[in-house]
């Protein structure tokens, strides 16, 4: 913690959500997959969303410190406004690829290692609404934690 009514960098405060949004994916996959969850260190997509996380942590902070009508708020509400659209399309569109992936699969009977391989090809784990919003939630609540000055 920072002495004073000194607060650290918003850059600070937001990549320390972004860590922290890491390892508890990493914890809550771990739970549910009853093993060891690493992998998940390396993905943004899933619950709680990296992008969604980030971006309300970014917004919350640049509200607080510098004001709604600020420049640097209206950036952060188009950089949220821009991460959130492009995850639910990316992430629905990826969904729509495997599908069709499969399709095709199924179609000409493909198995063995090649099936596989191209079954793993689109990944499932993307971006669903609730992941966002949840991420959204984490973010704004790390920002109001140790992003703003006490008293």
């Amino acid at each position: 913690m920072i002495p004073g009514d000194a607060v650290a960098p918003i850059w600070v405060v937001v990549l320390g959500s972004a860590f922290f949004c890491q390892v508890l994916k990493v914890v809550l996959y771990g739970l549910a997959r009853g093993r060891p969850a690493l992998f998940m260190l390396f993905q943004s997509a899933g619950l709680p969303s990296l992008a969604a996380t980030t971006s309300a942590c970014l917004l919350t902070l640049a509200i607080v410190r510098c004001g709604w009508s600020s420049a640097e708020a209206g950036f952060a509400v188009a950089f949220a406004v821009i991460g959130f659209h492009d995850a639910l399309k990316l992430g629905s569109a990826a969904v729509e690829q495997q599908r069709a992936l499969f399709l095709v699969l199924d179609r000409l009977e493909i198995s063995g290692s090649l099936g596989r391989r191209a079954a793993e090809y689109l990944d499932p784990r993307t971006h669903h609404p609730a992941h966002l919003i949840l991420g959204a939630g984490l973010g704004v609540l790390f920002a109001l934690a140790f992003g703003v000055a006490r008293g």
